[in-house]
């Protein structure tokens, strides 16, 4: 019982900041339900951030630019493969030392001024980063995140949620047909999903309290302890 109490804590806490943001359950949960629970990672989890996204997109639907999510699914999906293939020839550590260095310096460049603009090569570059770190460290939403971080609230939300949402589902999908994942992890997830709510509820009261620059400010701390994760992992 008390397993669960911290669980729930660290779910609400972490689907409160995903949905301020746009991006970071994984990142914040992933490594503190690993030691709480091994069981709770990845399909679990997984389904967890399915759940959100999914909350997270009908929420801000108005607010989704079609032609940048494209290209940013396009993106994402290239990355996802790209990862598969670098798993078989790479140590973990190397590339995870390497991602992770590129993501601390894309925040010491946004922190002295330089920000990166969005476009159709940048949605593409970012997304198929997010892609690759996401299905090798569980943790994705660096790449992404940082390309949004001075687009307008609502739109951050919503084209990052659009996009989790394809590589959530196509990731739950890999697992189930490789045998990773099973009805024990779905399970897992229903026991999950309150927390889930009440975080994503509990945001709420956060957006009406935070502007952009507090927004931003979030990104870029949450990116920095993404990219110095991936170093440690």
């Amino acid at each position: 019982m008390a397993d669960w109490l911290w669980i729930y804590l660290v779910l609400i806490t972490g689907a409160c900041l995903q949905s301020v943001i746009g991006f970071g359950l994984g990142l914040l949960c992933a490594p503190i339900l690993f030691l709480i629970s091994p069981a709770l990672v990845p399909a679990p989890m997984i389904l967890n951030a399915l759940l959100l996204t999914l909350l997270i997109s009908i929420r801000n639907r108005d607010a989704i630019h079609l032609k940048q999510t494209s290209f940013s699914i396009l993106g994402g999906t290239a990355g996802v493969l790209t990862a598969g293939v670098v798993m078989l020839f790479l140590e973990p550590h190397q590339y995870r030392l390497l991602f992770g260095i590129s993501i601390i310096l894309a925040v010491l460049l946004s922190v002295v001024g330089i920000k990166p603009t969005i476009s159709i090569i940048s949605n593409l570059v970012a997304s198929m980063l997010s892609g690759f770190m996401g299905t090798t460290t569980s943790a994705g939403g660096a790449p992404m995140g940082l390309l949004y971080q001075t687009a307008e609230h609502r739109q951050i939300k919503a084209n990052l949620s659009v996009f989790f949402l394809y590589i959530n589902s196509l990731g739950i999908i890999v697992l189930w047909l490789t045998g990773a994942a099973d009805f024990a992890d779905l399970t897992l997830f229903l026991q999950c999903v309150p927390a889930i709510l009440i975080g994503w509820l509990l945001s709420a009261l956060v957006n009406n309290r935070i502007n952009s620059d507090a927004v931003r400010v979030l990104i870029l701390l949450v990116a920095l302890f993404s990219g110095i994760a991936s170093i440690l992992m």
